[in-house]
């Protein structure tokens, strides 16, 4: 599962270099691919989100996507971002630091 706000990250770099088949594909497996579930931002998630960078001084776009793996029910969020915090009830995998298979 991801946040909506992944759509908004990942299509920039496409767009900006005119890769608009890429963004397509960005956007497809964002939006409707079986095995990805995209979670716009509730209401809920924005309170979440708000009290994380309260507490842990997070950029907002790292507490949303935080917010909405904890809302979600999300046991653990990947990211590869070494600096972000563990809040209670979720563990934080930064990917470039886990096992090669």
């Amino acid at each position: 599962m991801t946040s909506l706000v992944t759509l908004l990250e990942v299509l920039v770099c496409p767009l900006r270099s005119g890769r608009d088949d890429l963004a397509g594909e960005y956007r497809d497996i964002l939006l409707r691919s079986a095995s990805v579930r995209t979670i716009p931002v509730s209401e809920i998630i924005a309170e979440e989100a708000q009290r994380l960078r309260a507490t842990h001084n997070l950029r907002m776009p790292d507490a949303i996507h935080l917010a909405t793996a904890k809302t979600a029910g999300a046991s653990w969020f990947m990211t590869n971002d070494a600096a972000l915090p563990s809040p209670p009830g979720i563990s934080v995998l930064v990917v470039d630091r886990l096992p090669a298979p």
